[in-house]
C-alpha cells in the first residue's frame, strides 16, 4: 500500500480529541478523530493505529456517546 507525500503530512497536524466512547460495562475511552477506533490512553500523542497526531486541549469538552 502506497501513501502520498501530502497525506502522510496531514496526520502530523494535531487533531482535537472531541469524542468519548462511554460502554455500559462503565469503561470510557477516547476516540481518534480520523480513524474513529478508541484509543487505549488518555493524552497519548499519536493514536496507535492510524498514526494521526492528536490535540487534547479541549479534551474536558468531549462529547460522551454511551454504547448500551
Amino acid at each position: 500500500m502506497s501513501i502520498s507525500v501530502e497525506k502522510a503530512v496531514t496526520y502530523r497536524i494535531p487533531i482535537s480529541v472531541t469524542e468519548i466512547l462511554k460502554f455500559s460495562n462503565g469503561y470510557v475511552f477516547p476516540v481518534c478523530p480520523r480513524c474513529r477506533i478508541t484509543l487505549e490512553r488518555e493524552y497519548q500523542s499519536y493514536c496507535d493505529r492510524c498514526g494521526q497526531c492528536l490535540d487534547w486541549n479541549d479534551f474536558e469538552n468531549a462529547k460522551v456517546v454511551e454504547l448500551k
